[in-house]
């Protein structure tokens, strides 16, 4: 309901022809305070022709235009309120379009002529990056840009996609059922935790193909997402691996905390059947094969909030300890909401479907199986961890692409989309 702003005096006193008087405004009949655009206005009337004279964004008038103005001011419709703009002789010719921008542009310019000069401004990076840089013989010697070939791993998630889930199974819920495609996938991890103290080359590609080809084959317990066409299949795949591999390891870990076997600043995760544990502190990460700064020059681009809220959405895991079945459904909610913002159109249409079809779903598993009607809570703390999760790969992107600017890495994917946040 568009409303101008009230007065608290009293209303002017009308003609005695029942005209409305001169200190009135002409369009809401609450206190004047000028001309504006031609017409005798308050400042609320005035604002808001100021909003859509240009426009004329509103709505049609759900009355055919025989809305009226109501007690104090206030309009029910913008479309009869902006008609009596018109009608009382307002007009746009009055409006000032380039005044601001103008006053801007002139302090802008004249704060970037008083900038006092320096290394930054002078070479336009950093201080930490230009003299932590690889000298002139550095780079002479230091390896050709490369794209990497990763085709071989969208052609292994491809092929795991048309096999479709390892066995037919029966389920009322597709997330008990999604739950249970989980389980599967863990199954044959063997008991003995397996440490890694480096990773390189060779180690992260392992970690990206376990990774992928998880989220590939978890994916095809759902029978819905299996109905899709085979190329939204794929896409929405190669946008959601990552996430979906985020909320797997918070799980994993979280679960390690709870059995001790892992502690802070440490992170589990399952490679290959083995279950893995990396030591944050202790880790040695090798970059030389894709940048030709050290680990600990690329820290500069870190900040140290990031352990820390690591740490923070184990303890939400850890505090919620999610059933399967929710497990499950923050799996679906984290990936599919992701990736309908990321890829939009069809991609987003597909996602907002199946993850209404999903939430009902829940429901049903709270009231039904768990005799929950009430599960507000429990359903906040979910959407808390994996808000968490996504505002994390929000970061992690928006550094992947400083890192970018300045040129940090020297290689890049055969399929940048698959690896944009990683």
């Amino acid at each position: 309901m568009a409303s101008p702003g009230s007065s608290d005096s009293s209303s002017s006193i009308s003609s005695p022809l029942g005209m409305i008087s001169t200190t009135n405004c002409e369009i809401c009949g609450q206190q004047a305070h000028g001309n504006h655009y031609g017409a005798l206005s308050c400042r609320a009337c005035a604002a808001f022709f100021r909003r859509y004279g240009v426009s004329n964004d509103v709505k049609s008038c759900k009355k055919n235009g025989t809305c009226v103005v109501l007690k104090k001011g206030w309009f029910n419709c913008k479309k009869c309120r902006l008609k009596k703009c018109w009608e009382k002789g307002m007009k746009i010719d009055s409006f000032q379009f380039g005044r601001d921008p103008e006053k801007v542009t002139k302090a802008l310019v004249k704060f970037i002529g008083n900038v006092p000069p320096s290394m930054d401004t002078f070479l336009g990076r950093p201080n930490y990056i230009i003299y932590c840089a690889p000298s002139a013989e550095q780079l002479d010697n230091a390896p050709p840009r490369v794209i990497i070939d990763v085709q071989f791993l969208i052609d292994k998630a491809e092929e795991v996609l048309l096999k479709g889930s390892a066995s037919p199974i029966f389920a009322l819920n597709p997330l008990e059922k999604l739950a249970f495609g989980l389980h599967q996938i863990r199954r044959n991890v063997r008991k003995q935790t397996k440490i890694i103290t480096k990773i390189g080359k060779e180690e992260a590609f392992a970690l990206f193909e376990d990774e992928m080809l998880k989220a590939a084959e978890w994916l095809t317990y759902y029978d819905d997402f299996s109905n899709l066409p085979h190329q939204v299949q794929l896409a929405m795949l190669k946008g959601v691996w990552k996430a979906w591999t985020r909320l797997d390891k918070l799980d994993i870990t979280a679960k390690g905390r709870k059995q001790n076997m892992c502690g802070s600043q440490q992170i589990m995760a399952h490679l290959d059947n083995h279950r893995v544990l990396c030591d944050l502190r202790k880790m040695k990460i090798d970059v030389s094969w894709c940048s030709r700064y050290t680990v600990e020059q690329l820290q500069f681009f870190s900040q140290k909030e990031t352990a820390d809220r690591s740490e923070e959405s184990i303890q939400l895991m850890l505090e919620l300890q999610p059933t399967d079945v929710e497990l499950a459904f923050m799996m679906c909610q984290l990936s599919f909401q992701y990736v309908g913002k990321r890829f939009q159109g069809v991609i987003l249409e597909v996602s907002d479907r199946l993850l209404e079809s999903l939430s009902n779903h829940l429901h049903d598993y709270y009231v039904n199986y768990l005799n929950m009607p009430q599960y507000s809570k429990r359903l906040v703390k979910m959407m808390k961890i994996n808000n968490h999760i996504q505002q994390d790969i929000l970061y992690e992107r928006e550094k992947i692409q400083l890192l970018k600017v300045f040129d940090v890495y020297y290689a890049d994917y055969s399929h940048s989309e698959v690896f944009r946040d990683i």
